[in-house]
């Protein structure tokens, strides 16, 4: 697409620090000017789910501009006025983008639709089924790109009848850490807090903990070790959520309190400083659309992760910088642990490997990705 100087409109429910990653690179880009539009100030009412993330968020970047969650003319009449900017719609949480991609639809107006893993229509109620498939024939039948976090994703708007073409694989991108020692120099601290001897093993891991995350798995695979490996390993889960309880129910039922932690909640540079200082990254998920792997990979760490792990998917070349393995086989997931355990230098190896694989998916293809598909 021919880059003449553009406006697009990034329109979304509130700031998320991810999305800022890829906002950043538009700050000093002479070829576009990039409005912020969001619905709720992020700096005003935090995150109810994550209220530790903190503020800064609604206008690190740029000045933001901030339409509500409940109807605004105004805002509806710039979407509709300014025929030559492109617009792009983060999902479709509120009244007004819900409204906003109807009358784009039926004025025949191009617009781009950003978003996640589709919801599975087996976890649906009817009513919402029929709503979703509405949804999703009316992004089929506009003059819509839409752009999605990672190419399993892809592959389920492919399922749902979204035709190919329209489809761009839109990831989540990671800042690329340009000072890895500030994280390696916390490694007494880490050691320390988690109770790990020197020489031990440390693996890392860590989202919500939902069933679609499979740390389940990763507690069986773990259990499969040989006890003189288990001795020697300390695992730390990072998260929290609805299946809190039942793996700590599973990490007791296998007696393994001395080699499995769950933390909770780390602020941001704690947990990159446990994961820079990990021998390993485990992303062990049923399905996700994204995922960890590729801050674990910035952070020059190798990653085993299942196939329907977003990233993992998308990053490890198997055997070169991590390995891949069927999301349900945590044999296998225990097996790929123990080669690594047992290999120094394939550790050191894929380590290397992995922060190469990193740095080639710095967060200006992202903003590349946006500017030549956007319409």
């Amino acid at each position: 697409m021919n880059r003449r100087k553009t406006t697009i409109n990034l329109i979304q429910d509130r700031a998320t620090p991810h999305n800022n990653v890829l906002i950043a690179e538009f700050k000093n880009n002479p070829e576009v000017k990039l409005n912020v539009w969001y619905a709720v100030d992020q700096d005003i009412k935090i995150f109810a789910d994550y209220p530790r993330l903190g503020n800064d968020l609604t206008n690190k970047y740029f000045q933001a501009q901030i339409y509500g969650s409940t109807f605004n003319f105004n805002f509806i009449k710039y979407c509709l006025k300014h025929a030559h900017e492109r617009f792009v719609f983060v999902g479709w949480i509120n009244t007004n983008t819900r409204l906003l991609h109807l009358l784009f639809f039926i004025l025949g107006r191009p617009f781009n639709h950003w978003t996640d893993s589709p919801e599975d229509p087996k976890s649906m109620i009817k009513f919402r089924k029929v709503i979703r498939w509405l949804i999703y024939k009316l992004l089929n039948f506009s003059k819509s790109k839409v752009f999605v976090v990672g190419e399993n994703t892809k592959k389920q708007f492919n399922e749902w009848g979204i035709k190919d073409k329209k489809l761009v694989n839109l990831p989540i991108f990671i800042k690329a850490e340009e000072n890895l020692e500030h994280y390696k120099e916390k490694r007494e601290d880490i050691f320390t807090e988690y109770s790990i001897e020197e020489g031990q093993f440390l693996i890392s891991a860590g989202s919500r903990l939902i069933y679609e995350k499979g740390y389940d798995l990763l507690i069986e695979a773990i259990n499969l070790l040989p006890v003189d490996v288990k001795k020697n390993t300390k695992v730390v889960i990072v998260g929290s959520g609805s299946e809190e309880l039942e793996l700590r129910s599973l990490i007791e039922k296998h007696s393994l309190q001395k080699t499995i932690l769950i933390e909770t909640w780390l602020p941001m540079d704690k947990f990159k400083s446990l994961i820079a200082n990990s021998n390993l990254f485990i992303h062990p998920s049923r399905f996700d659309s994204f995922g960890g792997t590729a801050l674990a990979m910035m952070l020059g760490i190798p990653v085993v992760g299942s196939k329907k792990a977003g990233a993992a998917a998308e990053r490890i070349i198997h055997g070169k910088n991590g390995f891949l393995y069927d999301p349900e086989n945590f044999i296998d997931l225990s097996n790929y642990i123990l080669k690594i355990f047992t290999d120094k230098g394939l550790e050191e190896k894929m380590a290397k490997e992995a922060h190469s694989t990193a740095l080639s998916w710095r967060p200006e293809k992202g903003r590349d990705i946006l500017i030549d598909n956007a319409i």
